[in-house]
């Protein structure tokens, strides 16, 4: 059975008397005594050894190149000289296992 979008023919639908309502709320006293202490306690943040140690340890990894130059033109010259020699079969039990691992 099909019925009009207008949204007439719905016998107690009534949008328009939903948009005046409101919603009585608590009274914040009222809430015991949770909320009058919260008013009283104070926040503190207390930064330990574990962030100084971890804020040189970003600095250190600042220095760090994000590629070994060193590494990657060793690569480049065994591939020139036909010295590299991939393992198929190696390559492809790593990619299984990272399908796997991100399944």
């Amino acid at each position: 059975m099909a019925e009009k979008i207008s949204g007439f023919g719905r016998v107690g639908l009534d949008v328009g008397q939903a948009r005046g309502r409101t919603v009585a709320r608590p009274d914040k006293a009222g809430e015991g005594g949770a909320s009058a202490r919260a008013g009283q306690a104070r926040d503190a943040v207390e930064i330990g050894d574990v962030a100084a140690r971890l804020k040189a340890a970003e600095a250190r990894l600042a220095d760090v190149p994000d590629v070994d130059r060193g590494r990657v033109e060793a690569l480049r010259q065994r591939i020139e000289s036909g010295e590299y020699r991939p393992d198929a079969s190696r390559i492809a039990q790593k990619l299984l296992r990272l399908e796997r691992e991100l399944a």
